[in-house]
């Protein structure tokens, strides 16, 4: 009972802090920068990833990428948010475009990263094809770069984005994604970030009350976004995202996760044989 009675308790928690989130996406994650920027929204952004396990995070992230794409093709990091991430992704890209729905969210990563050779923001929603199709035209054949995004979007969104991410990537670029898989719902979830009835860590209050609920995206959700018949898995497997600390001196969140990478399967060519790769860290 006194399980059932806390997970009550954190159920009407969740419910009062969800209230006055903008209901329309674009919007709510404007509004989030919004406050973030001006300090109303105080508490560290809960997906950054921590320092020092945020960078064993990152290490593998980039080891992944050099050894299944075309470094010298441009990357674009979709959803680049403040552009802590954007900003390593130049490690082993000569040229790096983080772009984000949110114009707040563009304005910080510029503010936050001036004059680092071969890095650029702009506002872009990547959910609609025809801008992602613009973008192809001006930059050619792209690699891409996605952290946390297709769990956050509705079926009909994650569908539009792919179909952004295909163009992008013409016939040589190749997308590396990374999302949130927690087993269970979003109690789990939270719980796992340290959520009770009695209390919610503030960076997860604060998503909470700002930002689209989380999902699950692991094997079966991106074969239904990116589907055999257009696609070829080039590798995949289980690791954790790396979150802020819940606590103020405590240790870094851990999310479980999934990463793939992936390339558009030519259309005019017969079946070919994905070379799956399943690998842990």
């Amino acid at each position: 009972m006194d399980k059932a009675a806390d997970t009550l308790r954190l159920v009407a928690k969740v419910a009062a802090l969800s209230l006055h989130r903008p209901r329309r996406p674009d919007r709510r994650w404007d509004a989030f920068w919004r406050g973030v920027s001006l300090g109303s929204l105080s508490e560290p952004i809960i997906w950054d990833a921590a320092p020092g396990a945020g960078n064993e995070e990152i290490r593998h992230h980039l080891q992944a990428m050099a050894n299944a794409m075309d470094t010298r093709l441009p990357l674009i990091d979709l959803g680049c948010g403040n552009g802590a991430i954007t900003r390593r992704l130049t490690e082993i890209f000569p040229s790096v475009l983080g772009v984000d729905v949110s114009p707040e969210a563009v304005a910080a990563a510029q503010s936050a990263h001036p004059h680092v050779p071969g890095l650029s923001f702009r506002r872009l929603d990547a959910t609609q094809p025809a801008a992602a199709a613009g973008l192809w035209r001006e930059l050619g054949d792209t690699n891409v770069f996605v952290r946390g995004v297709f769990h956050v979007l509705s079926r009909r969104r994650q569908a539009r984005l792919a179909g952004s991410i295909e163009a992008l990537l013409g016939t040589q670029g190749r997308i590396y994604l990374v999302e949130t898989n927690v087993p269970g719902g979003a109690l789990s979830y939270l719980r796992g970030l340290g959520a009770t009835g009695e209390k919610i860590p503030g960076p997860l209050r604060q998503a909470i009350s700002a930002l689209p609920k989380p999902g699950h995206f692991g094997t079966r959700q991106r074969s239904r976004v990116f589907p055999a018949d257009r696609w070829t898995l080039i590798a995949e497997g289980a690791t954790v995202l790396k979150t802020v600390p819940m606590e103020t001196g405590g240790p870094p969140g851990s999310i479980p996760a999934y990463w793939a990478v992936l390339a558009p399967r030519p259309q005019t060519s017969g079946p070919q044989t994905a070379g799956k790769v399943s690998t842990c860290w």
